[in-house]
């Protein structure tokens, strides 16, 4: 396989022999490179030709064995060729040697094939099997084949120097392999075979083709490592069954392409029953066989100790080898490093080019094994501080102390530390706390200088291990000498973060903030810190009602118009106003003006999410002013996916399901809640407690109670969090209302709101427990009970004053509500959602408007227009099926007036007829492609026409009247 070209080389070399020219041909390549399984089908060539071929098999266990491998020779020839030949051969070879002619056998003599070896010297063995081979070639060509020449015992090696020499006039191909870089080839009679056909390198030079190697009776064949192509083949059929690309990649690179390689790790992979598909290619990427840790393991043990050294510095180097380096850490002059090197270039586990291992991952890793453990944890600290000393990056120079055993020093802890400020830069708090874990285990470290190393870790795991962040900062606070270090430490902890059971840390943070304010300094620096400490203190009670009580008149005696200069002044700030808002104790219009100023002031940074910050989207959304905060959102995802940080992006794309619900975006709500529930897996410790009630709000206000509860049953404080198990209560309820159980709702609804009611949170946006209890109770023909439930909802909207929240219960009470007044209450849901962006809700109250019985013809056609429009200009597929089983008729009535274009239809097809492509209609109108192209198809069906060379014809007529 891939062999094409050396075959080709290898038949040249036979035809030569057989028109009477003999030459030589030395089989080189890596450990493992399929030398034994070239020259196997060079003896089918052999054969297939006709030739006589005479095999040997070298190895180490005969290396002391005299004439091992002619003795090999001479039993293969007597193994293939007539027993009268074979004993002519041998008498015309014995009557050679001294007193020859009485110690030949007779050809008849039933014992001839025992060539006399006990009477060959070793001055004599050369002259015996020239003659031998002399013999031979006068009736037919030889191939005279040997296998790991280097292993070849000497006497052999002497016997067929003479025969070699003289094989240009004979017809015989001599064939030898070699393992480069082998000690045992280094031999003088091994070089002399050789010579003909190889030459010097460098150790850093490039061994490609000499010109010793255009010899015309001598060639040397390098054998490389299969390309992709084949190595797919070959996982093909050891798997039997067709591969997959990321399968064959791995193995590929797992093996280098070596075929022994590849053939271990197909036996390996075989043996575990793992399928060639991407699935299986991660477990492939650690397979480790123990026939190739054998082959590695019998190598170095026949190598010096600077080779062994070598290879274990090239190991711990990895791509940062370079030959002062490697030298340094082997501890090796000059020379020791040149002979080195060239050692393991010519065995095929370094490069051409230059100093590195690169012979496929498996080798590495089993030559990682194969070091000592002392001498891999020495040679690293000692890397580590070679490549950080030289300006390598810091966590290049820190990896190598990833692989220690232990540290020793500050300067191990100094490059760790280096390495994850570097990698934080870059976006990878994992790799950041990965590297601060290691330093945590120096044992010298104690006090404030491990309780710095916690807080580093801990501001690294919290964007993807929050939980773990939260204990190591608890771990951290005590171990600080001031109060003013352990306050600060507090409050680097998000309060999002902050759940109450969590490590105690409610009872930590109330013990430090008690501390901070006996210590009386009242510098400006304490004073910011005790904002920040109280901060957390409000969110962590939130649920309090005395608490909440004592934060109203906290907030009403900072003013209409706090400040909101320093982070402590805008963290204390938005956890009042969040209290403010559940508690429903402050209008809408004043707590948004509040934070778009907190907005304005804070930069759009995922670090936000550490913060009180998303408090404040909350509020926004709760009142239904969300212009500014997408846009703010939007661009503070965008450096979210840019650094990496897991918790930062499900938070983030908590606050956009929620903005996106309150604009009427329900499939984008959705998408958002489903990105957010997929990045809170185990590691995160699940989202923070906000950002669940979020996801489980957006979810039951997206059709999905199901998912809505899988959200909040996963989560740890579900059961002791009020606000969760109300929202559970309410999801459940849900999914009983859907199964036609509307009893067993109705229980669960009111118990959600025995929740929210027991913990002072009023503000119906919260949980609008009220109107789902309401319309549990028309189902069940309660209508007293139905309207009284939706007037609660109703007043306490009004209280809130939020015209899109009120236009929303309204909905619910004009359907409970029997008679015209019933009807009058959806006119006014229509009238202040109409004020709104929230055209999800708007096309409901239509809906729900041109249902009823007591409204006039005229004004139900009307409507059911402004909702066919809203359902065309946007994607709101569950509410278009509803529209249109009552629409039928009212669109026959009005004749044409279904074919009148939309405001958004005709903006867009007069975009269209200038020229203009969908998208960059979309990038000026600042809609989807894809609404664009709708509009498009709704404006040819309704003008008649096949597409948009007609448009401009079209438009000219529409304008002229005769569409109206």
């Amino acid at each position: 396989m891939e062999r094409e070209s050396a075959l080709a080389q290898a038949a040249a070399a036979l035809r030569r022999a057989e028109e009477g020219q003999g030459s030589s041909l030395v089989v080189q390549g890596p450990m493992g490179v399929g030398r034994s399984a070239f020259l196997g089908s060079v003896s089918d060539l052999t054969r297939e030709r006709g030739l006589l071929l005479l095999k040997a098999q070298a190895s180490a266990a005969e290396e002391c064995f005299r004439l091992g491998v002619v003795r090999q020779l001479v039993d293969s020839l007597r193994a293939i060729a007539p027993r009268e030949d074979f004993a002519r051969w041998l008498h015309k070879a014995t009557a050679l040697l001294p007193d020859g002619t009485s110690t030949a056998l007779p050809p008849d003599d039933p014992d001839a094939g025992r060539p006399p070896w006990s009477a060959l010297t070793w001055e004599q063995a050369p002259r015996w099997l020239a003659a031998l081979l002399g013999s031979i070639t006068e009736d037919r060509p030889v191939v005279l084949m040997v296998d790991d020449l280097q292993w070849a015992d000497t006497e052999s090696l002497q016997a067929l120097a003479l025969p070699l020499a003289q094989c240009a006039r004979r017809p015989i191909l001599f064939v030898f392999s070699v393992l480069p870089g082998d000690v045992h080839g280094n031999r003088q009679h091994v070089r002399d075979l050789l010579a003909p056909s190889t030459c010097t390198a460098g150790p850093f030079t490039d061994p490609g083709p000499c010109a010793c190697a255009d010899h015309p009776h001598h060639r040397t064949l390098e054998l490389s490592a299969l390309g992709i192509d084949s190595v797919r083949l070959l996982v093909e059929q050891a798997l039997r069954e067709p591969s997959e690309a990321v399968f064959v990649e791995t193995v590929s690179a797992r093996s280098g392409g070596n075929p022994l390689l590849l053939r271990t790790v197909l036996d390996e992979a075989h043996y575990l029953r793992l399928r060639p598909t991407a699935a299986h290619a991660a477990v492939a990427a650690t397979l480790r066989p123990e026939r190739a840790r054998q082959r590695l393991d019998a190598f170095f043990r026949s190598q010096p100790d600077h080779v062994r050294r070598a290879a274990y510095a090239l190991t711990v180097l990895g791509t940062a080898a370079e030959a002062p380096f490697v030298a340094h850490l082997a501890e090796l002059d000059a020379v020791g490093l040149t002979e080195a090197i060239e050692v393991l270039r010519r065995a095929g586990l370094v490069g051409p080019r230059d100093c590195r291992l690169t012979s496929g991952t498996v080798l590495c890793d089993l030559l990682e094994e194969h070091m000592p453990a002392e001498e891999r944890t020495a040679m690293r600290g000692v890397a580590a501080e070679l490549l950080h000393r030289t300006g390598h990056p810091a966590e290049l120079a820190a990896e190598q102390l990833m692989g220690a055993i232990s540290l020793h020093g500050p300067e191990a802890v100094g490059i760790l530390r280096t390495a994850a400020d570097s990698a934080l830069r870059r976006g990878s708090p994992r790799d950041a706390a990965r590297y601060l874990r290691r330093a945590l285990l120096d044992s010298s470290l104690s006090g404030r200088d491990r309780a710095v190393l916690l807080i580093d870790l801990a501001t690294a795991e919290r964007s993807f291990a929050t939980a773990a962040s939260l204990r190591h900062v608890v771990e951290a606070v005590p171990l600080f000498d001031s109060v003013r270090e352990r306050a600060d430490v507090v409050a680097r902890l998000g309060p999002l973060q902050m759940d109450p059971p969590a490590f105690r840390i409610d009872t930590i943070r109330a013990a430090v903030a008690e501390e901070l304010g006996r210590s009386g300094s009242g510098d400006w620096v304490e004073r910011e810190l005790a904002l920040r400490l109280e901060a957390r203190e409000h969110i962590l009670s939130a649920q309090d009602p005395e608490h909440i009580r004592r934060a109203l008149r906290r907030f009403r005696d900072l003013g209409p118009s706090p400040r909101l200069a320093t982070t402590g002044e805008r963290e204390l700030v938005t956890s009042l106003m969040h209290i403010a808002f559940v508690a429903n104790a402050v209008p809408a219009d004043q707590l948004t003006g509040l934070c778009t100023r907190l907005l304005e002031q804070e930069p759009p940074t995922p670090e936000h999410v550490h913060t009180t910050v998303p408090l404040a989207v909350n509020i926004l959304s709760g009142a239904g002013q969300v212009e500014g905060a997408a846009n703010w959102l939007r661009e503070a995802n965008r450096l979210a996916q840019r650094r990496g940080g897991d918790v930062e992006q499900a938070v983030i794309r908590c606050e956009q399901a929620l903005v996106a619900l309150a604009d009427g975006h329900r499939a984008y709500a959705q998408a958002k809640v489903i990105q957010a529930d997929a990045l809170a897996g185990p590691e995160t410790s699940g989202l923070p407690t906000v950002c669940a009630a979020v996801l489980a709000i957006v979810a039951m206000n997206t059709g999905r109670p199901e998912l809505a509860e899988q959200i909040l049953v996963q989560h740890r404080l579900h059961a002791e969090n009020q606000h969760l198990a109300a929202l559970l209560h309410v999801a459940r309820g849900s999914l009983a209302a859907r199964r036609d159980e509307p009893r067993a709702a109705l229980d669960h609804y009111r118990t959600a709101g025995r929740h929210t009611e027991g913990i002072g949170w009023l503000n119906p946006v919260v949980l609008p427990w009220s109107s789902c209890v309401a319309l549990m109770h028309h189902r069940l023909g309660e209508h007293q009970e139905a309207v009284a439930a939706a007037e609660l909802e109703v007043g306490r909207y009004r209280a809130w004053g939020s015209d899109t929240r009120l236009g929303r219960s309204l909905i619910v009470l004009g359907r409970v509500t029997p008679g015209q007044r019933g009807t009058e209450v959806l006119e006014e849901a229509v009238t202040l959602l109409e004020k709104g962006s929230n055209n999800y809700d708007l096309c409901r109250a239509l809906y729900a408007l041109a249902v009823r019985r007591e409204v006039r013809p005229g004004r139900r056609t009307s409507a059911l227009e402004r909702a066919r429009q809203l359902l065309e200009e946007h994607d709101m597929p569950e509410l278009a099926e509803k529209v249109r089983g009552i629409s039928g008729k009212e669109t026959g009535k009005t004749g044409t007036s279904g074919k009148r274009l939309t405001p958004s239809e005709r903006k867009v097809a007069r975009l269209a007829a200038t020229g203009l492509s969908n998208s960059e209609i979309s990038g000026q109108l600042g809609t989807s492609s894809r609404m664009v192209e709708k509009h498009l198809t709704n404006a040819y069906r309704k003008l008649g026409i096949s597409g948009r060379p007609e448009l401009g014809t079209a438009l000219k007529r529409l304008d002229g009247g005769q569409l109206a």
